[in-house]
């Protein structure tokens, strides 16, 4: 411009600021148009059912995938829909702070209600070739206030903590509180105070464990070695992790409204939580439930006690439940069926009540159920017939009612029922004779009634059959000889009539055979003596006659119990009894047996219960050794059950 009038040289710069501002106008028009249309994707990714807002407002319910940011799966999985179970919760107003926590009320936790499986899925459709690299944050910026406010809201957006265990209880914070503070104040990781890149999953597995600890009276505990220090959470005592690529995103984006969707990356994750025989006390928390990739709880042998949570149904991987023997209260949480890879449930000898629930029959893969030693009622389900794998089956020592389904024929694996000790009536089915995997039946101290099916045949497999205690009547069925594996026979305290079956002897490995307070009439089969491995003869309390055989004292010698006392036996003691070396008791008492008994039984050290006719002024038995001796009464003797 050098030379140029002036007045020319300023046309000049008017015109070079006006394309200037042009351009600018263009360029911010541009950017406007870009967001607007970014804004309107992003709205359509938020969730549905409060207008796209994330934050929960009255009136509204929506449902929320609990277990989105601890979902794991492998690299090649993740273009694959995965079932994630959802869990439906009570909207809230205003999420807890500090400042209104003291009169923060919500809906009890029994307004919790548990939905069925869906298939949700926030990973993209093609796996990436490597972890997403995340982005580098800021430091989170705030006060401490600003931190609680944030964790707290975050937790119960996820639902991970009913907002009602944020509250004080007389005067004192709960678990869930201190875990908090912990978090926020003493944690040596001090996860909140890094940066706001740090992966939501992290932080809430730690809470939930602090939460667990502090519920537990983790200070009490016989061994927490790690616990709440600077490690990482794996490597506290009783847990196992496994590293898993999983999808989250930062604390910092939960609550959002232009919330991004979750980034691939790996952490290490509890797989395990094993603590039994720990001297634990106090409840499990409603949070045990978020700890999703859990395979195994195993809680036994402490003193645990409150109720069991609902949300054990959330831990979709788990396999192994182990919570017996300790005081837990209330009822079996019928959300249990929602574990569909578990194969094992053990709850036995803890203080629940109520019935079995139904949905336990959808529990496809179960192989062992143990819910013995307590004080459960009602019937068998019928759906339990479903449970075509289950092995074990416990329910003894309750006080269940009603009879056996026969759907429970259609356990063809089960090889151990147990069942004693309830008040379980009826005829027993047909069905259950029929299971040919099965070799332990107790089904003693009941109701029971009729005769013994003649299908106990198809019991091939049966080595303990325990039916004593009962109503049952009818002849025992001679099919009973060839149950080629039957050991132990106990039907002892029934109303059976006619004899004993001979085809016993043909029992080779029978060890036991207990047919006390019955009405059966006869001989000691002579084909028992083909049962040489025999050590417990017990048929007191009948109406059998004739003499003791002598193959008892030769064909027997691994003998330790012979009772055939109340019945009408005759003759002498054979002197082949003494070479029964092994005897623990003898009774004989109450027959009319006479003679001595043998010398070699006062010198045995294990014979420690030997009982005959050898009181009064006339003895039928001489017998220096004997601990009891029963007086013989000159009156007319009626043996049997019910006599």
């Amino acid at each position: 411009e050098k030379g140029l009038p002036f007045h020319k040289k300023r046309k000049g710069k008017l015109m070079i600021t006006t394309v200037s501002i042009i351009i600018f106008v263009l360029i911010a028009l541009i950017l406007t148009i870009s967001t607007t249309k970014s804004k309107r994707n992003r709205q359509e990714r938020r969730p549905q059912g409060n207008g796209g807002n994330n934050v929960l407002v009255p009136g509204s319910s929506p449902t929320f995938s609990p277990t989105k940011f601890f979902r794991s799966r492998s690299p090649t999985e993740l273009s694959q829909p995965t079932n994630t179970p959802t869990i439906k919760f009570t909207p809230i107003s205003v999420p807890p702070t500090e400042e209104n926590l003291s009169s923060f009320t919500e809906a009890p936790i029994s307004s919790f209600t548990l939905l069925p499986l869906t298939l949700t899925s926030s990973i993209p459709s093609a796996p990436p070739s490597k972890l997403t690299v995340l982005p580098t944050f800021t430091p989170i910026i705030g006060t401490r206030k600003d931190k609680y406010n944030k964790l707290v809201k975050a937790l119960a957006f996820e639902g991970i903590t009913p907002a009602n265990s944020l509250l004080t209880v007389g005067g004192r914070k709960t678990p869930q509180i201190r875990a908090i503070n912990w978090l926020l104040d003493d944690d040596p990781q001090d996860l909140l105070g890094a940066t706001a890149s740090t992966m939501s999953t992290r932080i809430f597995q730690r809470y939930i464990l602090a939460t667990f600890f502090y519920s537990m009276k983790g200070e009490r505990w016989k061994i927490y070695n790690g616990w709440l220090n600077s490690s990482h959470e794996c490597g506290w005592f009783g847990l196992s992790c496994e590293n898993k690529n999983i999808t989250s995103i930062p604390l910092l984006r939960i609550d959002q409204e232009n919330r991004e969707d979750g980034a691939v990356t790996q952490e290490q994750i509890v797989v395990s939580l094993d603590l039994e025989g720990n001297n634990m006390q106090g409840t499990l928390p409603f949070e045990i439930g978020y700890l999703t990739d859990c395979t195994v709880l195993s809680l036994y042998g402490n003193s645990l006690s409150g109720t069991l949570p609902a949300t054990l149904g959330q831990m979709a991987e788990l396999k192994k439940l182990w919570l017996d023997e300790n005081e837990f209260t209330g009822f079996i949480p019928s959300e249990l069926g929602l574990l569909r890879n578990v194969d094992d449930i053990s709850i036995y000898e803890n203080q629940l009540v109520g019935t079995l629930p139904t949905e336990l029959g959808l529990l496809s893969r179960m192989e062992r159920f143990w819910a013995n030693d307590m004080q459960i009622s009602g019937n068998i389900p019928t759906e339990f017939g479903k449970l075509t794998n289950l092995v074990n089956f416990y329910l003894d020592v309750n006080s269940i009612t009603g009879i056996i389904p026969s759907e429970l024929g259609l356990m063809t694996n089960l090889k151990d029922i147990r069942l004693f000790r309830n008040r379980m009536g009826g005829h027993l089915p047909i069905e259950l004779f029929g299971l040919s995997n099965l070799e332990i039946a107790y089904l003693d101290t009941n109701r029971f009634l009729g005769e013994i099916p003649r299908e106990i045949t198809g019991l091939i497999s049966i080595r303990d059959l325990q039916l004593f205690s009962n109503r049952l009547s009818g002849t025992l069925p001679i099919g009973l000889g060839s149950l080629e594996d039957l050991q132990v026979l106990r039907l002892n305290g029934n109303d059976f009539t006619g004899t004993i079956p001979a085809q016993l002897g043909s029992n080779q490995k029978l060890l036991r055979i207990t047919l006390s307070s019955n009405r059966l009439v006869g001989t000691i089969p002579d084909p028992l003596q083909q049962s040489s491995l025999l050590k417990r003869i017990e048929v007191d309390l009948n109406n059998l006659d004739g003499s003791l055989p002598t193959w008892i004292g030769t064909n027997l010698d691994q003998l330790l119990t012979l009772n055939v006392a109340s019945n009408r036996l005759k003759g002498s003691i054979p002197t082949s009894f003494g070479n029964l070396k092994n005897l623990e008791e003898v009774r004989l008492e109450d027959n009319d047996i006479i003679g001595i008994v043998p010398k070699e039984w006062c010198g045995l050290e294990t014979l420690s219960s030997l009982s005959s006719d050898c009181g009064g002024v006339s003895p039928q038995i001489e017998c220096p050794c004997c601990t009891y001796c029963s007086e013989v009464q000159a009156v007319t003797r009626t043996t049997g059950a019910h006599h």
